[in-house]
């Protein structure tokens, strides 16, 4: 988008002095896709709308840019998306008019496993998707597996209440979505360049995402990590209150393939005593920042604005790097990069003191960079966690008749524009003035082919759902064919939902639960490693706990439903019917199994027999007699950076160490599902002895799986028997503590037990346990530095009271003052994410290659090394030569490994079964 844009205010009473920031955004709002607002030239420059209000809000904790804050925000009301229209689709009965043989299908994606919690599905069209029901943790990580492309993904209807455990992974994949726009993009630019696509327009894409209450929220919590350019995302906010004003028979939404109706369901005994609009408007009113009177719902519809502005700026700002705005010397805070212009008009870096170090400096005109969007919001509207859940009916729309030409003649019609208007519903007058209507040359139509997706979390949503008016209406129903049911555990045998199929047997039953859905391998990739890892070496390589079978609960007679699987297809159109040969089949592990290289199966025998003989073990004795806790454990959970992968997960490594506790580092997408593999029915004796969860930095792949791991962890020691009064720390900068702090309005995770300890300069990167808290918590310090990789990232390192350390680099390019902090570590974990030969990409992306790691560790003199972080580009075992003597001994990280210290020298004796297993992979 070109153009300049407005500018919003940000007022610092302090001083009363302005500081102009980009705009906050708000795009207008319609049921209809962005496309269709402005079909006649789509690169229209969306209508902006001046920001007016002010909303208070107290600091956050740490650095800011400064004390006492009001962001300015607009307090014009806008319509929902599902709102009037003021354009129109063509008429209905010829929206498909040359769609006769249009073939469109459901297809479910994924089912509930370790892997993949939610249930998600993909309605497919030839030139558009859409991604519908849980869009959890590990929902992208399916469609890699699948090579399911979702750049045609241009809706998202989420299911269900709005949560971590719905919508964990919609944060991951609206990334990847938004940077596989940007890379398509750049191609067709290129290629612009060159001459070869001279025809192809470079399109915006824009994403709207319709869901519960506190969608909008969710996505604004994340302001202060994510950042993209160039894919607008809309919100939708589907409510009670929206689906009482609701026409009957009236669609939510709609677009040129679909209509859609939301069913807002509440559970019984948790709906508000329900007033009228005039009673709900007089009886509430509230005093707004700027002193004016409003009602709760003029409020309430305010602060969504608020939200809607700020995920605005997230995903489609005109930010820049490396824009500089002018600013007084007194107005700038460290750490910020302060620039002057010299004599000659040359921008300099100004290393000068700041007029707080030291007053008697004058107040000059310094340069300092644009802060981004995301950084000049310091605190949301506040909200409360919703318990409704939202379930959809959607259908195609009706397909006309065929047009019989023949008839049109014989009743006078004169071929051409007479015979158009017929096929698109009109009437016409034959030049004898006998009026023909589009019903006498028209075969009788097909009504659209639909299906509803509904999300049930526990019995008490069953009531309302179906006594909703949707089931018996004529407008809705007709040719909704299937139900594709969402079931909590212990409801799918509930006999009002049995009651309900069989009432409805005419249509299709399809039931995703725990209860019906078997706990099988859905990422056959990484389970295949794991199993070619476990044939080398069982003991350090487990096979991930997994089940194919599924015992359903005890009924009498044949059930009503079909149980859903990973692949299974219900076509809409031309005719519906279940398709099953698309499922995806179970992991033939036997398969795997038999296409091991034998020459890799030859080198690790011989590596079996050289660590278990008693020369190498009396050597391996002697050499590490004095490595404290070397039963000490390591799990490497997820091993790849920036994004899941087939082969890896992203970044969490988690040390349990025996009498002291348990500590993870880094947390990313679902880790949760990890712990799941590796530990399957004992993981609530790993989760009582968690302690400390560390938070590197706050890029999205080391710290989106953190909420699901409190919520598992809270409800763990909340159980009979389990100690009610413990804490779990989790200690980053500030950014990650507050991140947490907001995003607990959104849903109850258990943040309340969260004892939170903040690393950063102005709270200091030591930080010293007393006996009391040693004793709890296994650690007598965690000791932090800042190191290069971006704002906030750190390094750090746990010291025990034992003289166990150790050291974790998170993201960095090498560091002296982390070799500093890790001195004397029993055990470094080191990012390696560039081969030695990438040398130059390491330096460009502030990581570390594999020799780069190695040298912090001999520097350090840690005893034992794990490399991880890994680039997802290859697959292939890095080459390493650590030149650390017989003392220090480095192995690389795969995705379920669990080695103790004590048997690092144990590995790295099968480096050669590993080396050439993995030559020739690619990730």
């Amino acid at each position: 988008m070109t153009g300049t844009l407005p500018a919003a205010r940000i007022l610092r009473l302090s001083n009363y002095q302005t500081i102009k920031s980009p705009v906050s955004r708000i795009y207008p709002r319609s049921q209809l896709p962005p496309t269709f607002r402005a079909p006649h030239n789509r690169s229209k420059k969306p209508r902006y709308i001046p920001l007016r209000r002010i909303f208070p809000g107290p600091p956050l904790q740490g650095q800011t840019l400064d004390t006492d804050y009001f962001i300015a925000f607009h307090d014009q009301r806008n319509r929902s998306v599902g709102g009037e229209d003021n354009t129109k689709l063509p008429p209905e009965h010829h929206l498909f008019a040359g769609y006769s043989k249009m073939k469109c299908w459901v297809q479910i994606l994924s089912t509930p496993t370790a892997d993949t919690p939610g249930t998600t599905l993909l309605l497919h069209f030839d030139s558009k998707r859409y991604l519908i029901g849980n869009v959890a943790e590990g929902t992208q990580r399916a469609s890699v597996q699948r090579k399911l492309g979702l750049t045609r993904v241009g809706d998202i209807f989420l299911t269900g209440t709005v949560g971590w455990e719905t919508a964990g992974g919609l944060l991951g994949m609206i990334l990847t979505l938004a940077d596989s726009t940007t890379t398509s993009n750049e191609g067709k630019r290129e290629n612009r360049k060159k001459g070869s696509e001279n025809n192809v327009p470079v399109e915006r894409s824009w994403l709207n995402v319709h869901g519960g209450k506190n969608l909008t929220h969710l996505l604004a919590t994340a302001r202060r990590f994510i950042f993209r350019k160039g894919m607008p995302l809309l919100t939708n906010e589907l409510t009670e209150k929206a689906d009482l004003k609701r026409k009957d028979g009236e669609p939510t939404w709609k677009d040129d393939r679909i209509k859609v109706w939301s069913m807002v369901i509440t559970p019984e005994g948790r709906s508000a005593r329900k007033r009228s609009h005039d009673e709900f408007a007089e009886s509430t009113l509230l005093e707004s920042a700027d002193g004016k009177q409003e009602t709760l719902e003029q409020q309430e519809d305010r602060h969504d604005q608020m939200r809607k502005a700020v995920v605005s700026n997230m995903f489609d700002s005109d930010w820049r790097l490396d824009a500089l705005i002018k600013r007084k010397l007194s107005e700038v805070k460290r750490p910020a990069a302060i620039f002057f212009r010299d004599e000659n008009g040359t921008i300099q870096r100004y290393h000068g003191p700041t007029v707080d170090e030291d007053p008697s400096v004058p107040d000059i005109d310094v340069l300092v960079r644009n802060p981004w969007p995301g950084a000049m919001i310091e605190t949301l509207p506040p909200t409360t966690p919703s318990t409704s859940s939202v379930c959809y009916i959607m259908k195609n729309y009706p397909q006309r008749g065929k047009f019989n030409p023949k008839v049109a003649k014989e009743l006078g019609v004169v071929p051409g524009k007479d015979f158009r208007a017929l096929t698109e519903g009109k009437s016409v007058t034959t030049p004898d003035g006998k009026i023909v209507t589009s019903d006498q040359v028209l075969a009788p139509g097909k009504e659209g082919g639909g299906f509803a997706i509904i999300e049930l979390p526990d019995e008490s949503y069953i009531g309302p759902l179906l006594a909703r008016e949707e089931w018996s209406s004529k407008e809705i129903m007709p040719g909704v064919g299937a139900v594709i049911w969402i079931l909590g555990p212990g409801i799918v045998e509930d006999p009002r939902l049995q009651k309900f199929m069989k009432e409805h047997s005419e249509m299709q039953h399809i039931v995703s639960s725990k209860d019906c859905c078997s706990n099988y391998l859905a990422l056959e990739s990484p389970a295949s490693a794991a199993i070619r890892l476990h044939l080398l070496d069982s003991e350090r390589f487990p096979i991930p706990v997994h089940s194919n079978d599924v015992p359903l609960p005890n009924a009498e007679g044949p059930r009503p439903y079909t149980k859903a699987r990973a692949g299974l297809t219900l076509q809409l159109e031309p005719k519906l019917e279940i398709q099953d040969e698309t499922i995806i089949q179970h992991l033939d592990t036997a398969a795997v199994i038999k296409e091991m290289p034998k020459e890799v199966l030859k080198l690790a025998k011989t590596a079996r027999e050289e660590v278990k003989s008693a020369e190498f073990q009396a050597r391996l004795d002697e050499n590490q007699q004095d490595i404290p806790s070397k039963d000490a454990e390591v799990i490497t959970l997820g091993t790849g950076s920036a994004l899941p992968s087939k082969y890896r997960n992203v970044s969490a490594t988690l040390l349990r160490v025996p009498g002291f506790g348990s500590y993870l580092f880094d947390c990313g997408e679902n880790t949760l599902g990890q712990l799941r593999r590796v530990f399957g029915d004992t993981l609530p004796e790993v989760l009582r002895d968690l302690k400390v969860i560390w938070i590197s930095h706050l890029h999205a792949d080391h710290h989106l799986g953190t909420a699901s791991v409190i919520r598992a962890w809270a409800k763990e020691t909340m159980k009979e028997g389990s100690t009610k009064d413990n804490k779990l720390i989790v200690a980053s900068d500030d950014g990650m503590i507050n991140w947490l702090k907001e995003y607990c309005e959104v849903e109850d995770y258990g943040q309340d037990r969260v004892e939170h300890i903040i690393l950063n300069p102005a709270s200091g990167y030591d930080h010293q346990f007393n006996p009391e808290e040693t004793q709890r918590v296994g650690l007598s310090s965690i000791q932090a530095c800042p190191v290069e990789h971006c704002h906030g990232a750190l390094a750090v390192a746990f010291a025990l009271p034992n003289g166990f350390k150790v050291a974790y680099s998170g993201d960095c390019r090498p560091s002296q003052r982390f070799a500093k902090i890790g001195e004397g570590a029993t055990l470094l974990i080191h990012e390696a994410t560039f081969d030695d030969e990438l040398q130059s990409d390491a330096y460009a992306k502030k990581h570390s290659t594999t020799a780069e790691a190695l040298a912090i560790g001999k520097k350090m003199n840690a005893r034992r090394i794990l490399l991880t972080h890994f680039s997802q580009r290859y697959q292939k075992i890095p080459v390493m030569d650590s030149h650390g003597g017989k003392d220090q001994v480095a192995i690389v990280a795969f995705d379920y490994m669990r080695v103790k210290v004590g048997d690092f020298a144990k590995l790295e004796a099968f480096k050669p079964a590993l080396m050439k297993l993995y030559e020739n992979e690619e990730a």
